[in-house]
């Protein structure tokens, strides 16, 4: 992988001998058939595009963290009752069954293991969840969490013929968000680390057509692969997310002053290199001394396709982290 011409070096290794046994999270299989208009559930705009993930939605302004995923079964009263499915076996990880608590709905998140890597999945506006499903429960591949539904808080909410499943592929940014967000939000519903500022994802749909091609893709060598849209160097205390992801972690600095982390335009990080002081020379370690994260390297394409998740915004010429990437550093590094 390459950002501005610098490789960046795909040393991950399977540290299960066995490839990631999964499923779809509905019977819907059309995406797998090339059928996308018949899989992605379109928002009121219309178009098939604003059911996917990514800058697709309010002429690409507007950032969409999952896919939403078409219901195929209706009863009587046109409301949905497809089954959703577990895409894999996990634990259940987060229940919210007060849909009036967030544009999620009713949403369950389950919490896997998929070649070493923490992964959760995320599935929401259920109409429903299912009997006696519980935090900490473990499930199996195929196991139903629910039906698909329209349950929202939004204003607009959602009509019964846009009934779907939101679905998203995410790591968890900081496993101590709870504390972080409570000094900002003191209001803010019980959702713990499962808030969706907290889960930072890939194109689930990119995923399960790749895993559909190759049932023996690696999930560490994919999230690797990710495109990279910019790296910033932060302090070199401890980091909670190599803590939990040291498949990320790259090089053997034995006494760094500052991590480098390659980061994905929608946030989510894929590589952690230890860097020493001749490594980033004496202005960064005074900013990084100071407090202030630096921004290292762009990849201008990527960062421009990615735009709307506001990371990062133009300087003159180049680039900066906006107000809402040195937020995102800030909770990264939160301890």
């Amino acid at each position: 992988m390459k950002i501005g011409g610098w490789v960046i070096l795909l040393l991950v290794s399977a540290t299960h001998a066995g490839a990631v046994d999964l499923c779809l999270p509905t019977a819907n299989d059309a995406l797998l058939r090339g059928r996308d208009a018949d899989f992605y559930q379109p928002t009121v705009e219309g178009t098939v595009e604003s059911g996917s993930f990514g800058c697709v939605r309010r002429g690409g302004r507007r950032f969409h963290e999952g896919i939403d995923i078409k219901c195929l079964q209706r009863d009587a009263r046109g409301e949905s009752i497809d089954p959703v499915h577990a895409v894999g076996e996990g634990t259940v990880a987060f229940i919210n069954s007060k849909p009036g608590l967030s544009n999620y709905g009713r949403y369950v998140v389950l919490e896997h293991v998929w070649d070493g890597v923490e992964v959760f999945t995320l599935y929401a506006h259920l109409r429903d969840v299912a009997g006696g499903l519980a935090v900490g429960q473990s499930v199996q591949k195929g196991q139903v969490l629910g039906r698909v539904g329209r349950s929202t808080n939004t204003k607009e909410g959602i009509t019964p013929d846009r009934a779907h499943l939101h679905f998203e592929i995410n790591l968890m940014l900081n496993p101590n968000f709870r504390a972080w967000y409570a000094k900002r939000d003191p209001k803010a519903p019980p959702f713990g680390n499962f808030n969706g500022r907290n889960l930072v994802g890939l194109d689930p749909a990119a995923f399960l057509r790749a895993y559909a091609a190759n049932r023996k893709l690696n999930f560490a060598e994919y999230v690797a692969r990710q495109p990279v849209a910019f790296t910033v160097l932060v302090g070199a205390r401890p980091l909670r997310w190599v803590e939990r992801h040291p498949e990320q972690l790259r090089g053997n600095q034995a006494a760094p002053v500052a991590y480098e982390v390659a980061v994905t335009g929608w946030g989510m990080p894929v590589a952690v290199w230890p860097r020493s002081a001749e490594e980033i020379g004496a202005a960064a370690q005074r900013q990084l001394q100071r407090g202030q994260p630096v921004l290292q390297r762009v990849d201008g394409a990527v960062a421009e396709s990615t735009a709307c998740r506001q990371l990062l915004e133009r300087a003159g010429s180049g680039w900066r982290l906006s107000v809402s990437g040195r937020e995102w550093v800030e909770l990264l590094t939160y301890r």
